[in-house]
């Protein structure tokens, strides 16, 4: 059977490719066979390296007993250490964290050594204070479920007395040091910051003081927003002042226009006896009337009098005769006094429009003065707000450091012990794992081994302890069902007799 790519299997072609090389190829069967090939050596060096793998694994690899307690942080009674300083409300994850650094700080370590030793630490030799921390450090650890408040602590050590006793000495060191933190003299710390802060408040509001002085203010804002506010009304006056004047000065132009068509004088009235004769006339007739019936000739002939005198008057009869008074035109006199009133009135409101811009303009350079000391206010304003913040958030504080401080003791306790260390019962080893490791490796490294040393009897030019060559080479009917159809994994070089039949 022709050999092609897929199978690998047949016989190979009579020369290889110019400028190829000759070539050969590796499949499984290959490779089970230089592992088979080499059983013994692959046995002989996987038990050693396993041998040695499980001595290190007992030797390194020792039991150690882990002790567990666990502590419960109420929210709701006394504020945490974290807490100083932030001005306001925690998370929980916050005040958790918080919590979890005090109990693992070096400062409870040390007041926990203090407590049980440094030979209480170590399983051998004496240690000193900084190598028992350390080892302290390397086996105490911390864990918290999401969202819970209980902190599991843990400490490792070869016995589970020990484990127990230095893990309670650090949860009853954390519980004193905690209260140090919390109801200690806390005070005077914050008292001196506050004071600082103070002192920095005072010199701001002095610059500031100084600033309002030098520039001749009394209040930088309101100073500019009455500027404003004045710039505005004046504005507006100036614009009614113009107003105004205009409308004197038109009224005024039509008055005169009205005067020059008037007459400067007129006739006041005409002076006769005719109207004092025709009264006096009336009057008897009345008296008489009185004394007699209008039928009556005395009656008749006064009426007859007072008749013929007004048809004199009517027909004329008075014109041109008595006395005639002129005068000057009182409708010429009163308009010409009120286009002086309106005349006036226009030179006024002239004279305030010109007194207006004045203080526009003197207006608008403040406020442009205004406008280029703004930055400077502006960063003074700045300053002085933040220290006088910062001033109030330490009065506070200080406040609640000092109650804090005259609590009674307990005050500050709002860490709940669960659950005491107590000795475990079973230790805690990795030598199973270790063992599992060093079989797994020695395994791998024993294969790799065999199948290079296979490969190099097989390949290496033939030397003292290579393998005789193979006649020819086998078909895919020699070779077992269970790998005959199993794909190519490599092709290498025929250096040697025995794949020179490929």
């Amino acid at each position: 059977m022709p050999r092609d790519a897929s199978t690998g299997w047949g016989e190979p072609p009579a020369s290889p490719p110019k400028g190829a090389g000759e070539k050969g190829e590796i499949d499984l069967f290959d490779l089970v066979e230089m592992a088979w090939a080499e059983r013994g050596f692959i046995l002989i060096l996987f038990l050693l390296i396993a041998v040695m793998g499980a001595a290190a694994s007992f030797v390194f690899l020792k039991p150690v007993y882990e002790s567990h307690a666990r502590m419960l942080v109420l929210l709701d009674q006394d504020p945490t250490p974290g807490a100083a300083g932030a001005g306001g409300a925690f998370t929980l994850d916050q005040v958790m964290q918080s919590e979890a650094e005090i109990l693992d700080s070096d400062a409870v370590r040390r007041r926990a050594l203090a407590r049980v030793g440094p030979s209480a630490v170590s399983d051998g030799p004496a240690l000193t204070e900084s190598q028992a921390l350390r080892v302290m450090r390397e086996n105490f650890s911390l864990s918290r479920a999401p969202s819970a408040s209980v902190i599991v602590a843990s400490y490792e050590h070869p016995n589970a007395e020990t484990s127990a006793l230095v893990l309670n000495a650090i949860i009853d060191a954390y519980l004193a040091y905690r209260v140090e933190l919390l109801a200690g003299d806390g005070a005077g710390g914050v008292g001196e910051r506050r004071a600082r802060a103070d002192a920095a408040y005072a010199e701001a509001q002095a610059a500031m003081d100084a600033f309002l002085r030098e520039h001749d203010l009394s209040n930088f804002e309101a100073d500019r927003s009455a500027a404003v506010e004045r710039l505005q009304a004046l504005q507006t006056q100036l614009l009614q002042a113009g107003a105004e004047r205009d409308a004197a000065a038109a009224r005024a132009a039509a008055l005169a226009a009205r005067i020059n068509a008037m007459p400067e004088s007129v006739e006041l009235y005409v002076e006769n006896g005719a109207s004092n004769r025709l009264l006096e006339l009336r009057m008897e007739r009345e008296d008489l009337l009185s004394r007699y019936l209008p039928e009556s000739p005395p009656v008749q002939a006064i009426e007859r009098q007072i008749d013929a005198l007004q048809a004199f008057i009517a027909a004329g009869g008075l014109d041109a005769m008595g006395m005639r008074r002129m005068g000057a035109n009182p409708v010429r006199q009163s308009l010409e006094t009120e286009r002086a009133q309106l005349e006036s009135l226009a030179a006024s409101e002239s004279r305030r429009a010109t007194s207006l811009q004045g203080q526009i303009r003197a207006l608008r350079e403040e406020i442009s003065r205004l406008g280029g000391l703004a930055p400077q206010h502006d960063r003074l304003a700045r300053d002085l707000a933040a220290r006088g913040e910062a001033a109030q958030v330490l009065t506070v504080q200080e406040a609640a450091a000092a109650a804090r401080r005259a609590a009674p003791a307990g005050a500050a306790d709002s860490v709940r012990i669960v659950e005491r260390a107590t000795p475990a019962d079973r230790p805690k080893s990795l030598r199973r794992l270790g063992l599992m490791a060093s079989v797994a490796a020695a395994a791998g490294i024993a294969l790799f081994a065999g199948l290079i040393r296979g490969y190099w009897r097989e390949h290496g030019g033939g030397g003292a302890g290579a393998r005789p060559a193979r006649a020819s080479r086998r078909t895919k009917a020699d070779v077992p069902a269970d790998v005959r159809d199993l794909p190519v994994l490599a092709r290498v070089a025929d250096r040697s007799a025995p794949f020179a039949a490929r």
